[in-house]
């Protein structure tokens, strides 16, 4: 399973509109979660910020938890249309966020599947792309290019 699989129909979204993390976080679980565990997947992504914030720098965040009323994981790739704070190392505010939130019990799967994302952001040619791509379909395709290209 990779990243690009997670991804359901409303779970991509090029200049999504919101003004805080936690409005940010609230679209992302009703987006990605069905409706009767969108609100501990926003629990999940909440609490697991408070730990430690998933800002990688370069304006990407990945943020990610775990919810017991998950039977699979579920993901969402999202370009804001304005970046915002997110305590960086480097200062720079986020604009490109890829979500995760995995089952309890998916451990060693979460850890690959944050690998994997995290090497996406990193890969500066990939970042550039997913700033300039026009929409949703777009924004998937390229994901989806970068990870057939890893294999």
């Amino acid at each position: 399973m990779r990243f690009i699989d997670l991804l359901g129909p409303d779970a991509v979204a090029a200049g999504l509109r919101t003004g805080s993390k936690h409005r940010l976080f609230e679209e992302i679980a009703r987006r990605i979660a069905p409706g009767d565990v969108a609100l501990g997947v926003l629990e999940a992504l909440t609490e697991r910020e408070a730990m430690g914030g998933t800002a990688l720098g370069a304006g990407a965040a990945l943020p990610h938890g775990r919810c017991d009323a998950l039977a699979s994981p579920v993901g969402g790739l999202f370009r804001l249309a304005t970046p915002i704070a997110w305590g960086a190392d480097d200062g720079r505010p986020v604009d490109l966020v890829a979500a995760l939130v995995v089952p309890v019990q998916f451990t060693g799967r979460h850890l690959e599947l944050l690998a994997e994302l995290a090497e996406a952001f990193a890969d500066p040619g990939l970042c550039a792309r997913l700033r300039v791509a026009p929409d949703a379909g777009a924004l998937r395709g390229e994901l989806a290019q970068w990870s057939a290209r890893r294999g």
